[in-house]
């Protein structure tokens, strides 16, 4: 039977019609293609760039804080109810500085069973010597405690500069202050760095000292001397106020005594 004109006009506007669906839907599957991999890319980048705020690895076991005036005083009885195994505690910084909470922080935690120890915020600039005078003055580094740590990065009262006089002598006064605590208490500090600090000033300048290195972002590198990572600036204990510094041990507690005082 031969089909009219108006049947043929009607089957056109049907496959039309059915055209047009084909394109939504494609639309509609392109459009949910990309904010799929837009939320993707997202959480991905997030998740390499947010800190962790707490001690979630499963490669390393030997967990620590650091602690300064900017953190109240702990109770180290909490601390330790944490698993908490290793705190360092901010005693001086340059020829003058004590940290206030250092007393209290030192003695409360001495009465736990957590591995403590004391650093120094190195001046960029000043007298190597008379900073290790004044730690040496303050800080108290007995046996069993950890070794004794120097802290080198910069901030508002270290700047950074290209200059490379001045870079010398950051790391001329930070030898002499070195070796000022090497010779006072017959051990190497630990000298704890970020990526680009490492890179200015520590970097083939100190190979007998152990690296404490901060990078919030990823493991640090083989390549380095580290013995303690700290991962996070952000982190949130039970019992504990505020954001605090969280740190892992590289190695074993068998191989943790290497980092104490004879």
């Amino acid at each position: 039977m031969t089909k009219s004109p108006s049947h043929k006009k009607r089957k056109k506007r049907v496959t039309k019609r059915s055209s047009s669906k084909d394109s939504i839907k494609r639309y509609i599957f392109l459009f949910l293609l990309v904010v799929g991999t837009a939320f993707t890319i997202f959480f991905t980048v997030k998740k390499l760039t947010v800190e962790p705020n707490d001690f979630e690895s499963n490669k390393y076991f030997i967990k620590g804080l650091d602690v300064s005036h900017h953190n109240p005083i702990l109770n180290w009885e909490i601390v330790m109810e944490q698993d908490i195994s290793f705190a360092y505690l901010k005693a001086t910084e340059g020829t003058s500085h004590e940290d206030r909470n250092y007393p209290y922080n030192y003695d409360l935690a001495k009465k736990t069973n957590i591995k403590v120890g004391s650093y120094h915020f190195y001046s960029f600039g000043l007298s190597g010597k008379e900073q290790a005078a004044h730690f040496i003055k303050i800080a108290k580094c007995k046996s069993g405690d950890m070794l004794p740590a120097i802290d080198v990065e910069h901030s508002p009262a270290n700047p950074y500069s290209k200059d490379p006089t001045y870079i010398a002598l950051v790391i001329e006064e930070l030898k002499v202050l070195e070796n000022e605590l090497y010779e006072f208490y017959g051990v190497h500090a630990i000298i704890y760095t970020n990526k680009d600090c490492y890179k200015l000033y520590i970097k083939n300048k100190f190979p007998n000292n152990f690296i404490w290195m901060s990078d919030l972002h990823k493991e640090p590198s083989k390549d380095i001397n580290w013995r303690i990572w700290q991962f996070s600036h952000k982190g949130e204990l039970p019992g504990i106020v505020g954001d605090i510094d969280l740190n892992y041990y590289r190695y074993s507690f068998d191989e943790f005594k290497e980092l104490l005082l004879p």
